[in-house]
Formats: structure tokens, sequence, C-alpha cells
């Protein structure tokens, strides 16, 4: 059973107001480009998690027990801005059993700044860079607060699509990366119509944040609203 502070309700009231604002910006985007508002065009991934044989015992059970398990992706470049562009890099992974009863769970990556202070911070990269990826808000675990990373491990290659392997870290508080185990992905050109979203489908053992959900979940609800009011007409490229 999870005991939430009674500091919470004010922590997601102090969360909403900004998270409706980012709610208002994503319909405006999506209704306007007649297409998803965030991350309207990626690349499917069929991937395979390896954890380290000695756990990290982060109270989190998919993650606690070294192994191997499948698991999906789709990385994207999150405002979809023109070929050419800057944008900002983003992948989701999802991994099949691993929420409560059981269920499907997610976990989004954006691209950030290498030290303790810039993981925090968006980090815009040109079209075929690719760089760290963190979990940018922090989530609950085991009594603490946990962020979550992954770091290529080379380049793309000649077709342009991401890497296909990273390094899974995680860091307890502001402390130092640890490494959690790798993660390789077989990159499709095809996309997903998959939507992926860690408030909805948490990791089990992982409890979001009052102040974090109220500021993420608002613009995903309303970026799938539009979506689906106003599906794409026509095909965007990859950038």
């Amino acid at each position: 059973m999870t005991h939430r502070s009674p500091a919470a309700p004010l922590r997601r009231l102090t969360g909403l107001a900004p998270g409706l604002a980012l709610a208002a910006a994503a319909a405006a985007t999506g209704l306007v480009r007649r297409d998803k508002a965030l991350h309207p065009v990626g690349h499917h991934g069929a991937g395979r998690l390896t954890l380290a044989k000695h756990a990290p015992g982060l109270g989190i059970p998919a993650l606690d027990e070294a192994g191997t398990r499948s698991c999906r992706a789709r990385w994207s470049r999150a405002m979809g801005l023109p070929q050419g562009w800057p944008d900002i890099e983003g992948l989701a992974l999802r991994l099949p059993g691993a929420a409560p009863g059981g269920d499907d769970a997610d976990l989004l990556f954006a691209s950030t700044g290498e030290h303790p202070w810039s993981r925090y911070l968006l980090t815009l990269r040109p079209p075929r860079r690719f760089g760290r990826l963190t979990t940018l808000l922090p989530v609950r675990a085991g009594g603490r607060a946990l962020t979550f990373g992954l770091s290529p491990v080379g380049g793309s290659g000649d077709d342009g699509l991401p890497p296909t392997s990273y390094v899974l870290e995680v860091s307890r508080g502001a402390g130092p990366w640890e490494r959690l185990g790798e993660l390789d992905v077989v990159w499709s050109q095809a996309d997903t119509l998959d939507r992926f979203d860690p408030v909805a489908r948490p990791l089990a053992g992982v409890e979001q944040y009052a102040f974090v959900a109220a500021l993420r979940e608002p613009a995903y609800v309303a970026a799938r609203l539009v979506a689906r009011a106003r599906p794409t007409t026509e095909k965007r490229h990859h950038a």
C-alpha cells in the first residue's frame, strides 16, 4: 500500500498551472500541424534489456533482477521541427509485464546535458546527432528520488537510424550515475501507433511525484485528444 504525504495535494496544485499551460501549447501545436503535437514522427524498435548481475536494490522488481528481457522502443524528435533543424531527441521504452498487476510499463527519455545540474535541462541536437538521454524528472522508489539515463554506445549507421546499443544507468538523488545494464535495439524505418505514458503506465515499485504528474499528464492528454480529432492527412518525413 502506498502512503502519500499530506503535502502531496499541494505539490500537485503547484504543478497543475504549468501543466495546463503545456497542455494548451500542445493542443495548439497539434491543431495547426494536424497531427500529434509531441513526437509526431519516429522509428519503432524491438529491444533487449540486459541487467547486470549485481542488482542495485532499487525497490523496482523489473530492474532489481539480473537477466535479459524483451522490450519495445520508439525514437523520435520531440517537436517535429522541419528537416535540418535541431530538435529534442526522445526515446520511449516499454517493458512488458513490468507494471503493477503485470501490465506493460513505460519509461520516457529525452536529450539532456551531461552534468548533475544539466541532466534536468532539455538539450537540442542536430539531425543524426545522438547523445545522453535521461528521464528528466525524478521518480520515487524505495523511499528515494531516482533518475534514469541512457548513454549511446557508438553513433548511428549510414542509414541515419538511432544507435543500436545504450548503457542504462540510474542516479540516486543528485548522485553519480550507476550502471544498470545494456539496451540493444533493432530499429525499423517504420513508426508505431503505440502511445507511451510513464504516468499512466509506471513501473511496479515506482511512484510519480505529485508535482511531476500534474506537470506532465495534461500535455499528454491534450496531444492525444487533438490527434484523434484531427488525424494526420499527409505523410510526414523523418528529419
